[in-house]
């Protein structure tokens, strides 16, 4: 008798140690977010809606159907688990400049590219009057995409004083969620590179051994580097003036602040703030990109130049192999 209490008790510890594990399993396993219906004036185009503390998402129906709904949820999952912390980590790099309360952003998502601006602008923008970011092109542009509008949103709508266009606006956007911040999203698609394309980084140089994808910030490097050697002209690029045309000898030879990458871009805002101070150049972002020589004594063209040995000893630095080749 003494020996089958002795068992129905052990029994019955194992069983409460079993349902305590699958208890504390379930605590630590993230839920995914709730897709909710959409009972707004805008429910006919995006029926569905998922709210965060840092963004509420629009589900665009024809979206859904263009990719189907299993493939459709899986990429808005996929998203969804690192958009926080890299929007976290954003409005961190620009704490001080940008407001404490920072409202969520409203997302639509329009891969069908519905708006007519979609052949323009490419995977995604923000729209200032609007206050919104549409994401065209799928889940792998938009993961590549977002942090960079998100920065826009930033800098735009949560400041005392806006971001100039052109260089300002691009390089900082650029800076921030590309060589500061870690940048989950674009990581977790490898920056929505092709195999060969990442053959070929790989080789040069720009990959993150340790997490096995492409590392944003040397790729950002290097391909400033690619651009300021020459290596890109004849081929299409964004210039700072945000549209899609054609690298050419002459852009090449002349550097304006209207016309560099925005590979460059980001990588000029880095050599900014590392010889001016983070505060200088944060605090000169709304003077307009044709003042540079009034903010920083010296014009644009000497200053490219400097940065151009600057970002070669950068990419060194960082064990890039840059050039044509």
């Amino acid at each position: 008798m003494k020996k089958h209490r002795l068992l129905l008790r052990a029994l019955c510890l194992l069983l409460v140690a079993l349902m305590l594990s699958a208890m504390l399993s379930a605590c630590g396993a993230p839920s995914k977010p709730k897709i909710e219906e959409n009972k707004g004036e805008n429910a006919a185009t995006y029926p569905y809606v998922v709210h965060m503390k840092s963004a509420t998402w629009y589900l665009a129906a024809d979206d859904i159907a263009l990719l189907g709904e299993d493939a459709f949820y899986e990429g808005l999952y996929a998203i969804l688990e690192n958009q926080e912390q890299d929007f976290a980590d954003a409005r961190e790099a620009l704490k001080g400049h940008i407001d404490a309360d920072v409202p969520p952003i409203e997302i639509r998502t329009d891969f069908c590219g519905k708006a007519g601006v979609a052949e323009i602008i490419g995977g995604a923008y923000y729209h200032e009057q609007r206050n919104f970011i549409k994401l065209f092109g799928g889940w792998d542009v938009a993961n590549f995409t977002l942090l960079h509008e998100y920065v826009h949103y930033l800098t735009l709508h949560c400041v005392q004083q806006p971001v100039s266009r052109g260089l300002y606006a691009e390089g900082i956007a650029q800076y921030i969620s590309m060589i500061v911040c870690k940048n989950r999203m674009a990581r977790s698609v490898n920056c929505a590179r092709s195999e060969e394309e990442l053959a070929l980084f790989k080789a040069k140089g720009a990959w993150d051994e340790s997490e096995d994808c492409l590392d944003p910030q040397k790729f950002y490097y290097g391909n400033a580097a690619l651009f300021s050697l020459g290596g890109m002209i004849g081929y299409p690029y964004f210039s700072t003036k945000d549209v899609y045309e054609t690298y050419t000898e002459e852009v090449h030879q002349n550097p304006d602040v209207w016309t560099v990458s925005h590979f460059e871009a980001a990588s000029i805002m880095a050599w900014l703030i590392e010889t001016y101070g983070r505060d200088a150049v944060l605090q000169n972002l709304s003077t307009a990109p044709e003042d540079f020589e009034s903010v920083y004594g010296l014009p644009f063209p000497e200053a490219y130049q400097k940065w151009f040995v600057w970002n070669l000893g950068k990419c060194a630095e960082l064990g890039l192999s840059v050039g044509n080749g």
